[in-house]
């Protein structure tokens, strides 16, 4: 029993290391490229949408290919930025608070690629009614909300992130949903580059 506690004690410090390693090692530089990649999204959308406007099925996969691109995008930097200011610490590439921070935010993640998978099964069958116009607020609401709770892991400005998303996304919804581009340039852009910028000055990188 005496083993079992001091086990239990040890795995309490080890977290409550690690947790000052995540504040330090989050790259503002992840936040600029992926607010940067978020805008260029926009418009790409926007272009396709017009070009293709007789077509609309077809502008929906080219669109649906250019933000795969962009999650992948950002989802790289994200992760090769934090990756190269861990190494600089010597730390491990995994921990159990990554682990920890994984199981926040695939739940919200899952939850809104199926609630849009939904939508367009629907949309693309023609059998309901156009929704896409809730796009945009649903993916700022589930991300804002796993932002909010990745931010009992790491720094603080994640979880002011995520409160902006979540305010951002329920104003979309009730006023915006005819501005789509503006929505998401103003949050996936603006509010990640503006982050980004905190982060690099107060915690450097």
């Amino acid at each position: 029993m005496d083993a079992q506690k001091a086990a239990e004690e040890l795995k309490v410090i080890r977290d409550l290391m690690e947790r000052p390693v995540r504040y330090s090692t989050q790259s503002g530089l992840s936040g600029v490229l992926a607010g940067t990649a978020a805008i260029a999204g926009c418009l790409a959308d926007w272009r396709v949408s017009n070009a293709w406007a007789d077509e609309p099925h077809a502008a929906m996969w080219i669109n649906l290919c250019i933000w795969a691109a962009v999650f992948a995008t950002a989802f790289t930097g994200v992760t090769i930025l934090t990756r190269l200011r861990e190494r600089r610490r010597g730390m491990p590439f995994w921990s159990s608070v990554k682990l920890r921070i994984l199981k926040t935010i695939l739940p919200p993640f899952l939850a809104g690629a199926g609630l849009t998978a939904a939508i367009f099964y629907h949309w693309y069958r023609g059998g309901g009614p156009n929704m896409w116009a809730l796009v945009p607020p649903v993916w700022m609401l589930f991300y804002g909300v796993a932002c909010w709770q990745v931010g009992e892991f790491s720094i603080p400005e994640i979880r002011l992130m995520g409160a902006a998303f979540i305010v951002a996304g329920l104003a979309a919804a009730l006023l915006l949903q005819t501005a789509p581009y503006l929505t998401i340039g103003a949050t996936f852009g603006g509010l990640h580059i503006l982050y980004g910028i905190v982060v690099w000055v107060r915690h450097g990188g």
